[in-house]
């Protein structure tokens, strides 16, 4: 090999094998003292995306876990409340029978009646006080059902339904569809803002019974329809369950001549009908006289079931033919009772609330949500309804208990309701652990450091470092040799 003096390329090469040993020793240096692999992005550009997406998914998941947490001490809030209101609840049900009973006057019943009114004013101040960050639970909080018949026509006495729960159900209008009155299938539906459409079929053949040609809920009971998907649940009834304030024709046109008496007293309208009159014809003036009474009624004719659909609002309703027989015009019976088929074109509506969903997952979407409802818990609200209750006097006193035992009954079932939305929040924390410990492994696998390995590379480019430097140094020496020549 020549020996040249103008450049050393010995030097060269060396100086090139030092350079890379020493990127590489210095980048075994930063990785063992940060613990990562990945430090910036050309390290592992690919693998930063990676692991940056799941760091976010990772606190994300941390903080879900955290509001869990806090739905829970919110529920324990409302449910210590609720369990208050249902011990007054069953007090007020001692005094209501105590002053059903004849053995006291209506002096001895004033002091029932001054604590029974004391106690009613207390659920109340309960309700309005029970507060969390500010927010009042007991009132309504969440999502909602509205129970107005005109908007939610499935509630409004005449398609077997007398309630309807939600746990997790959207905003927005709600659509039955159930045309055959056959398949036992009803499918419930619901269209998004965006464009989304919601929708489940489900089939609740097993739940019902065969009278004749129909299907039905068997009289004296009934089931909930549980359209899990959508978080909704539908209660069912059959005949004889829900005693409401709406009554539906049996005869397919008038059976006999003679007056529909409705109400009473001063409060009185009569309807005549003639004998075969059709039933367009009778709801027609049943509907004008019901609106003539206070509160008023009213009537019409459904076509679709070939019968007309009455609404009292309480009033009396009678029947009475011109040959003196009863019970046998229209032959109204309760309207409220399941058969396959009343619920096709009915609707219910959600109305959205002030809080109620807790973000227990790390991404935007309805199944990283739990949804907590919590009807209002007043005396004066709908679900206790106490408004006008008595025990002053022994027949308001009787009828007072009925009304306690469903007002008892529905704290019950939202203190359940609560009960089963904290049992679910604690598996979802558990879930979440489990979740962020899997995650965290994988987030690990791709950024943090093998210290065995980078050990060992360490090692391999330290002494290559040093070697290196030193072969510069022999390299830079290998010139001087040609001085020898000289001499």
């Amino acid at each position: 090999m020549p020996m040249r003096l103008g450049t050393n390329i010995t030097s060269i090469n060396a100086s090139r094998h030092l350079n890379r040993n020493t990127a590489d020793f210095n980048t075994r240096v930063e990785r063992l003292s940060s613990g990562l692999r990945i430090n910036r992005g050309a390290d592992d550009a690919a693998g930063l995306s990676v692991s940056e997406g799941m760091r976010a998914e990772l606190l994300g998941m941390r903080q879900g876990v955290r509001n869990a947490e806090q739905g829970i001490s919110l529920i324990q809030l409302a449910e210590g409340s609720l369990n208050e209101v249902s011990n007054m609840l069953v007090r007020m049900r001692e005094l209501a029978v105590t002053s059903a009973n004849s053995t006291i006057n209506d002096r001895n019943r004033q002091g029932l009646t001054a604590e029974f009114n004391q106690l009613a004013a207390e659920i109340d101040r309960i309700a309005l006080s029970t507060t969390y960050n500010r927010q009042t639970l007991l009132t309504g909080f969440g999502n909602q059902v509205s129970q107005n018949g005109a908007v939610s026509t499935a509630l409004a006495g005449f398609s077997g339904i007398s309630e309807i729960g939600i746990s997790g159900a959207v905003p927005g209008t709600y659509q039955f569809t159930d045309s055959s009155g056959d398949d036992n299938q009803i499918t419930l539906a619901i269209s998004l803002p965006d464009g989304t459409d919601l929708r489940q079929t489900i089939d609740v053949g097993a739940a019902l019974d065969r009278d004749g040609t129909k299907n039905l809920v068997a009289t004296g009971t009934t089931f909930v329809a549980n359209f899990d998907r959508l978080g909704v649940q539908v209660i069912m009834v059959g005949a004889g369950v829900d005693q409401g304030t709406t009554l539906k024709s049996v005869e397919a046109s008038a059976a006999k001549a003679g007056q529909i008496i409705l109400g009473s007293g001063d409060n009185a309208a009569t309807v005549n009908v003639t004998a075969g009159e059709n039933l367009s014809s009778i709801a027609t003036n049943l509907d004008t006289a019901l609106k003539t009474l206070s509160p008023p009624g009213s009537a019409v004719y459904d076509a679709n079931l070939g019968e007309i659909q009455i609404e009292t609002s309480g009033h009396a309703y009678g029947e009475l033919a011109s040959d003196n027989t009863t019970g046998s015009i229209l032959g109204a019976i309760n309207a409220n009772a399941y058969v396959d088929g009343r619920l096709e074109g009915r609707s219910f509506f959600v109305e959205a609330g002030t809080g109620g969903v807790l973000q227990v997952g790390a991404n935007d979407n309805a199944n990283n949500r739990i949804a907590l409802n919590i009807g209002d818990m007043r005396a004066s609200g709908a679900e206790l309804n106490l408004t006008g209750l008595s025990v002053a006097n022994i027949e308001s006193a009787r009828a007072t208990i009925s009304t306690i035992d469903e007002a008892i009954l529905n704290v019950a079932r939202q203190r359940g309701d609560l009960g089963a939305v904290q049992n679910r929040l604690q598996y979802t924390t558990a879930n979440l652990g489990n979740a962020i410990e899997n995650l965290q492994a994988a987030e690990s696998a791709i950024r943090d450091a093998d210290v065995a390995e980078e050990i060992s590379a360490f090692t391999r480019g330290q002494i290559l470092t040093q070697a290196a430097t030193a072969m510069v140094a022999q390299a830079n020496a290998l010139p001087q040799t040609a001085l020898q020549l000289l001499q």
